[in-house]
């Protein structure tokens, strides 16, 4: 079967022929070409998170770490690089959960529909503890950091300013990666109802 990919593309539904989406439906039924439409849209959004999150962590975060190790410089606050360590952990869980998603999803390439997704993403469930810390604190280091982009006159938070102002246009800013991890577990609220 011949299959049209448009990259990227706004539906499921649009990165196949008429002809394959016909069979399909007449074969599992409109209920099913829903849920299709939902895990494609599930699919991009996760693969829009993981990209732009890890984006930010190569172009802020990395850059504050020792040459090829894990430790952070020093002189920068303790409470932040253990935030950054778990804004990373989150990130990776992401990318893995991408790369899990895309793997199962190659059978639209043959033209056919995903039939097990859940036994997929269900290995990730016990990884999303991840979270825990990062929503205990987000809050009280988003200000921290907030106060260093605005006030400190040291080091730490020029480059945070420097980054700032070095970030390309329609890229995310640290701020809006530190935002994002929680508006993406609502996400998934909204995305594993029962309907």
């Amino acid at each position: 079967p011949q299959v049209v990919v448009h990259e990227p593309s706004n539906s499921w539904r649009a990165t196949l022929t008429e002809e394959i989406y016909r069979s399909l439906s007449k074969h599992y039924g409109q209920t099913e070409m829903e849920r299709q439409e939902l895990i494609y849209a599930f699919l991009v959004s996760e693969q829009a998170f993981a990209t732009s999150a890890r984006r930010v962590v190569r172009t802020v975060l990395l850059p504050l770490r020792a040459r090829d190790t894990r430790a952070w410089l020093h002189g920068l606050p303790q409470d932040i690089t253990r935030f950054f360590d778990w804004l990373e952990d989150i990130v990776n869980l992401h990318i893995a959960i991408t790369h899990a998603l895309s793997a199962v999803t190659t059978i639209w390439q043959k033209g056919s529909i995903v039939q097990r997704l859940a036994g997929t993403l269900k290995g990730f469930v016990p990884r999303l503890e991840v979270y825990m810390p990062y929503l205990a604190r987000n809050e009280n280091v988003r200000d921290a950091l907030r106060w260093y982009a605005e006030q400190d006159g040291g080091e730490f938070g020029e480059y945070l300013r420097l980054k700032e102002r070095e970030r390309d246009q329609g890229s995310w800013s640290l701020e809006k990666l530190l935002e994002e991890p929680a508006v993406r577990l609502r996400h998934y609220l909204d995305v594993f109802q029962v309907r």
